[in-house]
Formats: C-alpha cells, sequence, structure tokens
C-alpha cells in the first residue's frame, strides 16, 4: 500500500509533462491533408478587357489549392494576355502566416500587410480592390480580368513599360518608365509601384515540387534604393513618386543580379501607376501595369479630332459655311516610327466616306505628336440634321493597335427655323387702353437653335387690309411656357387711339441665332379692338364755395379716346348738379346749405353719365363716373367731423375739440379757431352720461358701472357773429358684470367642528346686475375634496369636513361671459384643547408630575384636575415611551381614569408594555435618553377635549450614588431594592420543576449586589440570609460536576490522539530529528521534568477549576472611567457612544 502512494505521485507528474509536451509540439506534427480527385485541366483565356489588369496574388508553400489551381490559373491568363495581364505573387512559407518576410512584407512596403491580410490562400486582389478568396479550376481569375480588373476607368489614357540589361557584372539595370495619353491633364503627381520577382519561382517550391512565377523578391524604392529580405540598400523609405504633367517619366535601378534565384534571365520586374500607397489600407486607384516580359509596342493614333466654325457662335453650321478641321496624330507606343503612311481628311456621306485632303505622317518617336488641318466648304452638302468628320492613318508598317488609327466628330447643321401662327393668350376682346398678348411660336428645325436662341417679327393690321404695322408691339424678351407644346416668346400688343375699333390680323416671322428667318404666318382675326367708353378722371380736385353756383371746366376730367368734349352729353340726378355747358366744356354745381346739415364742406361727389354716342346695349347703362369737388367755407365756423368716443361702464374720456375746428372769415379766408366759444347744448342721454366742458375739451363719465348704451352731446361754435353746430357720439360699452355673492364677509371666514354639517343659503346672496341670478352657475371646491357641495336644486352650499386644521373652500359663480371666484376660510377643529400644565400653579386643566425620573428607575406619575377645568364624565390617558437615540417608541400604555376620584387625583407606576415584546417596554426602568409622551382624551358631556400636542419628559440623568442621596431618597432607594429582590426570588420558588430559572438567578445576583452595597451605608438596617452559604455550596457543587465533566473530555481527546501518533510510528515514518512527532512515553506532560520544572509542573493542570471566559470586548469607543452608562445596552454603546463622550447627548 505504501508503495502504490510512492508511486503514484510520480506517475502523476509524469503524466502531466507529457500531455503538456503534446500541446506545445501540436504544431509541428505534420498534417495530413485531405487528397481530393484532380479535376481534368481545361485551359481557356480570359477575354481582352481592353487595357492592362494588375493583380496581387497571395500564395504559400503549404497551399494545395494553390498550387493546383490559383498559379496554374494566374500563369495560363498571363500566357493568354502576355501584354495586358501583370501580377505579382506574394508567396509565404505557410498560409497559416501569409505576411511573413518572405512573401514581401517587409519595411518600408509592406506588401501583405496593405492589402489587411495575415493568413489564408489563395487570394488575390485585383486592381487594389477587395481580395477574391479560393480558387478552384484554372480559370478561376479569368471573369476578374475580363470585366476589367477593377482598373481605374481612364487606364487607357497611361502607358507604362519596364526593360532590363543585365551588365555582365553580377548587376541588372532596370528601367520604369510611365506617361500620360490621354486628352485630359495628366496628374503631376502618381506613385511608381515596383518591385522585382522570380519569372520561375525557384525560391519558393510547392509542396508538391511545383513552382509558381512572379514571386517577389526586392521592392524598388525611391531615390534608386531598393528593399529585399536581406535589408534596405540606400535607404529608400518608400516607393518612386513621378510627375507625368511635364511628358514621360523614366526611373532606373540597378540591382544585383542574386536578387533571383536563376539569374538575370529568370529576373521579371513588376511596376504599377497607383494613385497613392498605404501600409495598412488598399482600394487605391490603379491606372496601368507592365513587366519586363511585355515586349515595347508600336502604336499610331488619332488622338483629336476638332472641327470648328469661324462663321458661327455656336456649335453648328450653315450650308455655305467654310469650316477647319484640326486633327492630332501620336505615337502612343514604346517604339520609335519612320516607316511613313498618311493622314486622311474626310466626311460621311450615309455610310461611305468621302474624302476632303490628306497630309503626309512624320517620322514619330515614342510619345511624339504630329498636328494637320483642312478647311472645307460644306455648300456641297446636302441638308440634313448632322455630319460626320474625321480622319484615318492609312498606308502604316507593323502598327500593333488598328482600333486607334480613325477619329470622327459629329457636327450639327444649323438650318432656317419654321414659323408657327400666332395667336392672342387671354381674351380677344380688348378695351381702349388695354392691351392684347400674343404668343409666338416656331420650330427650330435643328438641334443648334432653340426658343431662347430666336426671336420674332410681329406686326398688326386691320383684318384683311394688309396695312401692317409693328409700332404698338413691345416685349418678346421673355420665354414662356417652357419646356410646353406652347414654349414661345410673348408680345404686346398696345393699340393707339388713332386705331378705329374692330378685328386686327397678327403675323409673326421667326429669326434664328444666325439670323435665318423663317416665312411670316398670318392669324387672321386675332383680337377685336372695342370702342373707347369715355372715363371720368377725379384729379386734381377743384374747390367751390359753399352754396353758391359754380362752373368747373372738365378739361382733364372727362376723356373720350375717340369723341371730342364738346360732343359728350353729360348728365346727373345728383341734387348739387346744375348743368352742362357743352361749348365751353363746364359744369356747373352748387352745394346748399341745409338747416340741418349746413354747408357740406369738404370732398363732396356728383355722380355723372356721360354719353358718346356708342352702343350700350349690353351693359344697359351708359358711361358713368364720380367728380369730387372741395367744398369751402363762407365765413362761417366749421366743424371737421368728431370722432365718436367708447367708455366702458365705470368708465371716462376726454377728447379736445379744438383740433375739429376751423374759421373763416367773410370771403373764406382762414382765421385763428382759438377765438371761438364753444358750448355744450344737449345731453341725449343724462341718465348714463354726465358731460362737461372744461374750457376747450368736453369731458364724459359714466354714471355708475353698470349703465351702458349711447349719448348724443349737441356742441356749437360761435365767432360770436356765425354759428355752426355738431354732434359728438359717446358709446358706452356693456361689460358683462360677473354674478356676485353679496354679503360675503360674513362667510369668508368661519369655524366649524369636524363631522359637523353647515348649510349656507347661497341662492340668497347671488347678485348678478347684467343678467339673472337665477342664470348663474355655481361651482365649489375644497381643499378636503368632498367637504363641500353645492345643490342646484336649492341653491345650497354644505360643508362637512372630517380634517381638522385650516380649510380651503373656493366659490365660482359664472354666467356667459365672466367669472367670480371667492375663497372661504374654515377652521376646523376636532376637539377642544385639554390644557396639561407640569407646573402646580393652577393653570391649564390637570397638573401632571413624574417622579422616579432616574436612568433606571421606572417613574410614577400624579395627575391631578384643577379647578378651573370643566367637570368630566370621561378620561383617557394614553403614555408612550420612546428613546431620542435609537429613534424608536417601545411601549404604549392606554387607560381610563376613575372620574370618581376627579377630586383627590390620581397616581400611578408607569409600567408601560412593549410593543416589541411580551413583557414591559423598560423592565430596568428607564434607559438614558428615554422620554415619556402624554396625551389625554376626555369629554364633559357636551363636548370633547384632547391634547393638542403631546407633553413630554426626557430622562437624562443617572441615580445619584448611595452617599450622594439624601435620607427620604435613600430610603426609597433601599425598599425599591427590597422589593425587586423579594419578587425575583417569589418567580424563582414558584419556577415548575425543569424549568429555567438561570436568567432569573443572574438577575437576581446583580439586585443582591446593589443590595449589599446599600446596606453597606449607615443609614442602612438589613436583614443577613442564612441560606445564602447553602446556596453558595450548592453553585460550588454544580461547578464541581460540569468540571468533573470537562477534565474526562480532555483526557478521552489525549487517549485518542496518542493512539493515532502511535500507529503512525509503528508505520516507519522516519522521525524528524526537527520535530519529533512518534510516540515517546517520556514526553507525557506529566512526565517531562525539565517542562514540569521550568512551568511549574503539569500535574496541578488537571486540578484547576473550569476557566472562567473572558468578558467579550464591547464594540464602538473605549468606556469611560465608570464603566458602561446606567441604562446603556452595550449595542447602544456601539451605535452611539462617541456622541455621549462627545457630549452631544
Amino acid at each position: 500500500m505504501k508503495m502504490s502512494a510512492r508511486l503514484l505521485a510520480p506517475a502523476l507528474i509524469l503524466l502531466f509533462v507529457s500531455s503538456l509536451m503534446i500541446g506545445l509540439t501540436d504544431e509541428m506534427n505534420a498534417k495530413e491533408e485531405q487528397v481530393e480527385l484532380k479535376e481534368p485541366v481545361i485551359l481557356s483565356a480570359p477575354t481582352d478587357p481592353g487595357h492592362t489588369v494588375f493583380a496581387q496574388y497571395i500564395t504559400s508553400d503549404n497551399c494545395g489549392y494553390c498550387y493546383q489551381y490559383g498559379s496554374p490559373a494566374h500563369d495560363q491568363a498571363k500566357t493568354s494576355l502576355p501584354d495586358r495581364y501583370v501580377y505579382i505573387s506574394y508567396h509565404s512559407q505557410s498560409f497559416g502566416n501569409t505576411a511573413d518576410a518572405e512573401s514581401g512584407n517587409i519595411a518600408p512596403i509592406y506588401g501583405v500587410q496593405h492589402l489587411g491580410e495575415s493568413g489564408g490562400a489563395p487570394k488575390t486582389s485585383f486592381g487594389d480592390a477587395t481580395l477574391n478568396t479560393g480558387c478552384g479550376s484554372n480559370t478561376c481569375w479569368d471573369s476578374y480580368i475580363s470585366s476589367g480588373g477593377n482598373m481605374h476607368s481612364t487606364s487607357t489614357d497611361y502607358s507604362v513599360s519596364v526593360s532590363q540589361t543585365d551588365n555582365g557584372d553580377g548587376t541588372v539595370d532596370v528601367s520604369v518608365s510611365a506617361s500620360y495619353v490621354g486628352s485630359g491633364t495628366a496628374p503631376s503627381s502618381i506613385t511608381l509601384y515596383a518591385a522585382v520577382t522570380e519569372k520561375v519561382c525557384n525560391s519558393h517550391t510547392y509542396a508538391d515540387g511545383s513552382k509558381g512565377h512572379n514571386c517577389w523578391e526586392a521592392w524598388l524604392l525611391n531615390n534608386g534604393a531598393y528593399a529585399h529580405n536581406g535589408g534596405n540598400v540606400g535607404s529608400g523609405n518608400g516607393f518612386e513618386t513621378v510627375n507625368l504633367n511635364s511628358g514621360q517619366a523614366v526611373k532606373t535601378w540597378t540591382v544585383p543580379t542574386n536578387l533571383v534565384n536563376g539569374g538575370a534571365s529568370n529576373m521579371n520586374t513588376v511596376a504599377a501607376l497607383y494613385s497613392t500607397w498605404s501600409t495598412t489600407s488598399f482600394n487605391a486607384d490603379v491606372y496601368a501595369a507592365a513587366d519586363s516580359t511585355m515586349a515595347p509596342k508600336l502604336d499610331l493614333a488619332i488622338s483629336s479630332v476638332a472641327v470648328s466654325n469661324p462663321s458661327s457662335s455656336n456649335s453648328g453650321f450653315v450650308l455655305g459655311d467654310i469650316v477647319t478641321l484640326d486633327v492630332t496624330a501620336a505615337n502612343v507606343g514604346d517604339l520609335d516610327y519612320t516607316d511613313g503612311g498618311t493622314i486622311q481628311f474626310f466626311y460621311k456621306d450615309g455610310a461611305n466616306e468621302v474624302s476632303i485632303s490628306s497630309t503626309p505622317l512624320n517620322n514619330l518617336n515614342a510619345l511624339a505628336t504630329q498636328t494637320a488641318q483642312t478647311t472645307f466648304d460644306t455648300s456641297s452638302l446636302s441638308s440634313g440634321w448632322k455630319n460626320t468628320f474625321g480622319a484615318r492613318l492609312t498606308g502604316l508598317v507593323a502598327d500593333g493597335n488598328g482600333g486607334n488609327n480613325v477619329a470622327m466628330q459629329e457636327v450639327d447643321q444649323d438650318r432656317p427655323p419654321i414659323t408657327k401662327n400666332p395667336q392672342v393668350t387671354g381674351d380677344q376682346s380688348i378695351d381702349r387702353g388695354s392691351h392684347a398678348l400674343v404668343l409666338a411660336k416656331a420650330d427650330p428645325n435643328d438641334i443648334v437653335d432653340t426658343t431662347e436662341t430666336m426671336s420674332f417679327n410681329i406686326e398688326v393690321s386691320p383684318t384683311g387690309l394688309n396695312q401692317w404695322i409693328s409700332s404698338v408691339v413691345s416685349g418678346g424678351q421673355n420665354v414662356v411656357y417652357t419646356g410646353t407644346a406652347n414654349e414661345g416668346r410673348e408680345y404686346v400688343i398696345t393699340p393707339t387711339s388713332a386705331m378705329g375699333a374692330g378685328w386686327y390680323d397678327v403675323r409673326a416671322q421667326a429669326l434664328d441665332s444666325r439670323g435665318q428667318s423663317g416665312s411670316w404666318m398670318v392669324g387672321a382675326s386675332v383680337f377685336e379692338l372695342q370702342n373707347g367708353a369715355p372715363t371720368v378722371i377725379t384729379d386734381p380736385i377743384p374747390s367751390v364755395m359753399c352754396d353758391t353756383s359754380t362752373k368747373v371746366s372738365m378739361d382733364g376730367h372727362i376723356v373720350d379716346p375717340e369723341t371730342p368734349l364738346e360732343n359728350l352729353i353729360v348728365t346727373s340726378d345728383d341734387e348739387s348738379f346744375v348743368a352742362w355747358h357743352a361749348v365751353t366744356k363746364e359744369i356747373e354745381v352748387k352745394f346748399a346749405w341745409g338747416e340741418l346739415n349746413g354747408c357740406p364742406l369738404g370732398q363732396q361727389g356728383i355722380e355723372i353719365s356721360i354719353d358718346d354716342g356708342g352702343d350700350y346695349s349690353a351693359t344697359g347703362e351708359l358711361p358713368y363716373g364720380t367728380l369730387l369737388f372741395n367744398v369751402i367755407e363762407n365765413g362761417q365756423p366749421r366743424w371737421n367731423g368728431l370722432p365718436s368716443q367708447s367708455v366702458i361702464e365705470g368708465g371716462s374720456g376726454l377728447l379736445a375739440l379744438l383740433p375739429y375746428l376751423s374759421d373763416t372769415n367773410d370771403v373764406g379766408e382762414s382765421v385763428p379757431a382759438e377765438g371761438l366759444t364753444i358750448q355744450l347744448v344737449s345731453n341725449s342721454n343724462e341718465e348714463a352720461i354726465d358731460a362737461y366742458l372744461v374750457g376747450n375739451t368736453i369731458g364724459f363719465d359714466t354714471i355708475d358701472e353698470d349703465v351702458n348704451g349711447q349719448a348724443i352731446l349737441t356742441l356749437r361754435a360761435s365767432d360770436g357773429v356765425k354759428t355752426s353746430d355738431t354732434t359728438l357720439t359717446v358709446n358706452i360699452q356693456a361689460v358683462n358684470d360677473a354674478p356676485r355673492i353679496i354679503p360675503f364677509d360674513d362667510i369668508e371666514s368661519i369655524t366649524l367642528k369636524r363631522n359637523t354639517l353647515l348649510a349656507i343659503d347661497l341662492n340668497s346672496r347671488l347678485v348678478d346686475v347684467d343678467n339673472l341670478a337665477s342664470e348663474a352657475f355655481v361651482t365649489v371646491s375644497s381643499s378636503e375634496p368632498g367637504a363641500a357641495r353645492f345643490s342646484f336644486i336649492d341653491g345650497s352650499l354644505t360643508l362637512l369636513f372630517e380634517t381638522t386644521g385650516v380649510q380651503t373652500v373656493t366659490v365660482t359663480v359664472r354666467d356667459k361671459y365672466d367669472t367670480n371666484t371667492y375663497e372661504m376660510s374654515v377652521d376646523v377643529f376636532d376637539a377642544y384643547p385639554f390644557l396639561v400644565s407640569q407646573d402646580d400653579d393652577g393653570s391649564g386643566y390637570m397638573y401632571v408630575a413624574l417622579e422616579d425620573t432616574y436612568v433606571g428607575q421606572i417613574p410614577t406619575v400624579t395627575m391631578r384636575l384643577t379647578d378651573v377645568a370643566p367637570t368630566f364624565t370621561f378620561i383617557s390617558v394614553s403614555w408612550n415611551v420612546c428613546n431620542e437615540i435609537t429613534g424608536q417608541c417601545e411601549g404604549l400604555y392606554e387607560y381610563d381614569l376613575d372620574v370618581s376620584k376627579s377630586n383627590v387625583g390620581w397616581v400611578e407606576e408607569l409600567l408601560v408594555p412593549s410593543l416589541i415584546t411580551t413583557g414591559l417596554a423598560r423592565e430596568d426602568g428607564s434607559l438614558y435618553r428615554d422620554y415619556y409622551e402624554l396625551s389625554i382624551i376626555a369629554n364633559d358631556g357636551s363636548s370633547e377635549y384632547k391634547t393638542m400636542t403631546k407633553t413630554k419628559w426626557l430622562i437624562t440623568e443617572s441615580i445619584p450614588a448611595i452617599e450622594d442621596m439624601d435620607d427620604e431618597m435613600f430610603t426609597d432607594y433601599l425598599e425599591d431594592i427590597n422589593a425587586e429582590k423579594a419578587d425575583i426570588v417569589a418567580q424563582i420558588d414558584s419556577a415548575a420543576e425543569g424549568e429555567d430559572t438561570s436568567e432569573l438567578e443572574v438577575k437576581l445576583a446583580e439586585v443582591q449586589v446593589e443590595l449589599d452595597t446599600a446596606c453597606d451605608d449607615p443609614r442602612a438596617t438589613c436583614i443577613q440570609e442564612n441560606q445564602s452559604g447553602s446556596e453558595e455550596v450548592t453553585e460550588s457543587k454544580v461547578l464541581d460536576m460540569k468540571l468533573i465533566g470537562i477534565i474526562g473530555g480532555i483526557v478521552l481527546v489525549i487517549l485518542l490522539l496518542s493512539m493515532m501518533f502511535a500507529r503512525r510510528g509503528n508505520d516507519g515514518i522516519k522521525e524528524d530529528a526537527w520535530n519529533d512527532t512518534g510516540w515517546n512515553p517520556n514526553a507525557v506532560p506529566a512526565h517531562d521534568s525539565v517542562a514540569n520544572s521550568m512551568y511549574g509542573g503539569a500535574e496541578s493542570l488537571f486540578q484547576q477549576p473550569v476557566a472562567i471566559p473572558s468578558t467579550p470586548q464591547i464594540a464602538g469607543p473605549p468606556l469611560p472611567p465608570g464603566g458602561l452608562p446606567a441604562g446603556w445596552t452595550a449595542e447602544q454603546w456601539s451605535y452611539y457612544g462617541q456622541q455621549y463622550l462627545d457630549g452631544k447627548l
């Protein structure tokens, strides 16, 4: 068994180490890849995207899909499109870590990190876009290449070429040229991506022994530097940045041949043009790419054709114009061209090209250009919408791309417009002084002009007479109804007085931007010019004297566009019209003075009718108008109209009269109005308005706050000879008066007993001066919900409160227009106050005194009615005992007093029952900071009384030391102790057999200690009990029995431990020289002479009485010298002791 235990630990350790080593070497264990059947290789090829495509390929040695599909797919795409497709392989050692240094993920370029990759293959990014993951066939990349490979949309505008030269000294010169061949603006800054790769990846063999292509070996950096796994040569910090705005840019590097495995012939430099480069993010724009396997290209092109027309300000031409053709031919390839050719100008007649002229093609070096120009007379062209002009390169030798040898441009023909019939917009019937709106429209008949570029000639003639004039035509500046079938220009025809009434024709002719005109188009009977009715013009207003016949010339006041003024007949039914004098062109008027209104001063109008001989049967009345005359005074004082005045009920107002008065002398000349005297002639409503004059100001007051209506005040102004009267209207605006409660002051503040009903007749108090009081609507609310109610039946307000205190009743009375709100204050009382006095001075209804109010004592209360107290038939008292420290009330004592003792009073010991446990709240008397609260309810047969606030006694003092007590207090104290002891002894004696009385015995011991202390006082007379000795003996016996039991238990435990140690020794456990745990009978404490000699011997240890447990430490601050204060518990001291020491309690 012991051998097994000894072998078990090494075995467990070996098992743990083995499992740990297996976990650590798990990565080193070769993983057997699942063998998949190879699909038969079906060679295919991507279609030509029309520009170069650049790809970045992530692969690794142990990637089966890479050497089976991914790499062969890239290789066959390159074979199919050798001059279009360029790719680089980032070849890592393991697909679990594709971002190793072998893959090219080194500073400062970090090719794999740039793509955001660290594991997994095969993956390919075309045009620096998001990686395409996985490949399961040798054509998996074709669709991406055929669709453009995510290259920039302007990739055909860029050209890149790469050349390598073996220097024969172990170095290779690499040259990369880039140029912009587009027609836009070349970029001034573009990033040149460049890297040296192994054409056949001799340094990166796949797990199956095959090899991929174009594996990265070095980065070509700025300033001719390069970086490879051996370090950074030349300290470049990034790719080169080139400027293509100045033409072709060329960058060169010299690199060692041994960068690649296989010599210079196996070196393939890859380059691409990037918008930018980041080592941490991709998705840059890629414009073009090339590698050193791509042969230089010969490519001649017509790069631009431009057709211009000096005779036209627009983009079109009119047949017969001489147009100029400008052509640019360019060598956009990599090789110089010297084999001749021709630039042929032509135009197209249908599908046929018709030659215009030709120019020999010069020798063009790479990226060189040649311009050529010719002119052409368009008279020979047939009419049409468009014509196509172009240029073509012919006679070329070995041109590599015939698709860009021709370029063409379409040019629009500018044709004469086609005029449409003019038409009137709006009413065809035009009154004299009005105008007609004519809409002119045309079809531009080409795509050069629009309504915006066209204008119109507009002419007018009486219908059928061809008497065309344009002087009455204006407008045409704005195009109207744009985008609709009615798009055109709007012209205004304003007839003159010389034009007779009747129908008129309108004709229009369209003109385009080149001045080509369309045919005249005539609109017959487009509008009708109506007869011109005479009109009346009031200004300037002539002045006439009041009550005087006056002739006034009507020149400029009556106007007829066709009939002379003297041929008109003017009539009027107005009483101020006297006659029309046609010969002198005058109208005679007289504005007579009247007894009621006097002179009609100021502007006065006369309506006149005018007959010019025209036919007005359609309207049934002659033309008419109103003439205005300014009637002036003839020396009499005159009032300007006084404005009506408005006041509200109970309001007043003032009005200064002088601003409304004027005066003239006998010849009508103005004189100051201050000399006039003003008199209040009459007041039409003296019951409502009290009017009075104060100098030149009239005042008016309403009689009271409830009247309304209107008063007409008649005023007279006099200059001493002549007088003039006027009236002033004073309106009293009716202001609705809300209903009122009258009187209210007697119920505004009342006193009401709780639960006592009070009814108030509100109907008899409601008054409304504007409406019937019975129509008033009354609502009530109270601070105590439901305590106030209004009866719509009898109009009474009923109050019944249950909550005492000051309550509020809100009474709202309203009619249709206004509201009055009244607030009542109701003092609700529950009972009359029962007055308690703690001083025996005869005040209050009851004198209450508390004795034994020291900590640890049970108080005794003395209660006695005073002489002023009512004769109570019932008195109930309630005592609460609480503690300020704990904040809790722990006892409640309620009882009724025997009212038959009202003449002698009552004495009661406050044995307050506990609210928490059974028994009393204060078994051991009052605690520190206890307080006793008293409340009383009484009744004298008719009314109830109660204490409004509780009377309070606070216990804050401890009982004095015995020696500090006076004789009376000492005697009472001794009696209390003896009584308490006798009570406890009686409880012990009466206990049933077996009942636990230990708590009473402890309490008895405490009382005995107090009694012994009191008996030591010379004033005490105490009787010693004979049984105390026997009791001590009994207690000693009990302790001896407990001690024997404890000692026996200890001996038994020692024996069991000795047996255990002896067995371990017999099992052959080696002894520890420093800690001898083997059994040694001499080591038993009773036989250890050394121990006995040092510590006084061990035998007596077993003869000692049971140790008394130490008193538990009281939590909280240190106790004061006198120990725990009287009445305090340990729990109270732990929470509130510090406040006691600080004097805060």
